[in-house]
């Protein structure tokens, strides 16, 4: 009876351990060779690109500051030379943030529009709907014990002033607290050179953020895009309209490459590449056709299917919300449902 009982409670003990157990699972890590010196590298669901030079390395975005230490490690073992240059694709937190890691050896480079995004909140704007129903005191302002969310992950991302309660203008701003500010910004095209390599940057407008940027590796004949291009997985949103989108993937899809790198999920081709401008298209054109015979949202999202797309990640999930936000563009309103951004 006692060996039954221990037996119970050691089997009950391990099962409520299991969700921390889980929970602590350290991250999916790892690198690969694109092709030549080019790497792509993996943190869970982001990546990141680098090319090796008998200089020093070129990279992309850190991604965050624990996989920035671990890349760094991988650096000196594998490649024995430091990194020269971090290269922004835009601002967002999940991919521009840890680049402190490397600004001992580093030039940072990123669109201008960059700076601006980065500098303290301007202004006094008031919490956003969900933040006031945070603000338990009615203080106008979320205390850390308050916080819940986004905003409780990663609170102190968006506190900027290290004053333990995130305002307004810090939600505006929103969580890139540890996203190191390019030491050099450029406005539509900037080359980096290093041990005989090069590496383009391409402004590619205000799709999705208005600092977002192409890497072109002329050599290596591949691109890097971070949430701007996906490779058969739909895109999380279309802000601020599909047109800025078509715009983005055009300026990609006209240089030469071979190999299509993205900041999450598959990495593909310039058919890929091409696959997905063409989506952008076909829904534009689509929702335009049912707007001009006069069809309601409803019924145009019945009707156009994009059947061809049927294979891409997120078709069943996002693509009616890609239409209403299509559709509210073209009727000159906003979406009643947000569509995300990733």
């Amino acid at each position: 009876m006692r060996l039954t009982t221990s037996l119970v409670l050691a089997t009950c003990l391990l099962a409520g351990l299991a969700p921390a157990a889980e929970a602590q699972q350290p991250p999916t890590r790892g690198i690969v060779n694109v092709t030549g010196q080019l790497y792509r590298a993996q943190n869970n669901n982001h990546y990141t690109v680098f090319l090796v030079t008998p200089e020093g390395i070129i990279m992309s975005d850190p991604i965050n500051r624990d996989f920035a230490r671990w890349l760094k490690a991988e650096y000196a073992t594998r490649f024995k030379v430091p990194v020269r240059y971090v290269l922004y694709t835009h601002r967002d937190w999940d991919h521009a943030s840890g680049g402190v890691v490397f600004a001992d050896t580093a030039e940072f480079v990123g669109h201008r529009n960059m700076l601006a995004a980065l500098a303290p909140p301007a202004g006094n704007p008031p919490l956003t709907p969900d933040a006031v129903k945070m603000d338990g005191n009615k203080n106008g302002l979320v205390e850390r014990s308050e916080a819940t969310g986004a905003i409780q992950e990663r609170f102190d991302m968006f506190d900027y002033n290290r004053d333990g309660f995130v305002s307004g203008g810090e939600i505006a701003r929103g969580s890139v607290s540890d996203v190191y500010a390019p030491t050099t910004t450029y406005t539509d095209r900037h080359t980096v050179t290093l041990g005989g390599k090069r590496v383009t940057m391409t402004y590619l407008g205000i799709a999705h953020a208005d600092d977002s940027s192409v890497l072109h590796f002329p050599d290596e004949r591949a691109v890097f895009s971070a949430d701007v291009m996906q490779i058969k997985r739909l895109p999380g949103g279309l802000a601020p309209h599909v047109g800025s989108w078509i715009d983005a993937l055009s300026i990609i899809n006209s240089l030469d490459f071979e190999h299509a790198l993205t900041g999450h999920a598959l990495s593909g081709t310039k058919k890929d590449a091409a696959d997905s401008l063409r989506y952008l298209e076909d829904i534009a054109k689509g929702v335009a056709a049912g707007v001009a015979a006069g069809r309601g949202l409803a019924e145009i999202q019945k009707t156009l299917t994009l059947d061809a797309y049927k294979g891409f990640e997120r078709w069943d999930t996002i693509r009616a919300a890609h239409i209403e936000a299509v559709y509210s563009t073209m009727r000159g309103s906003r979406p009643a449902t947000p569509t995300g951004t990733r």
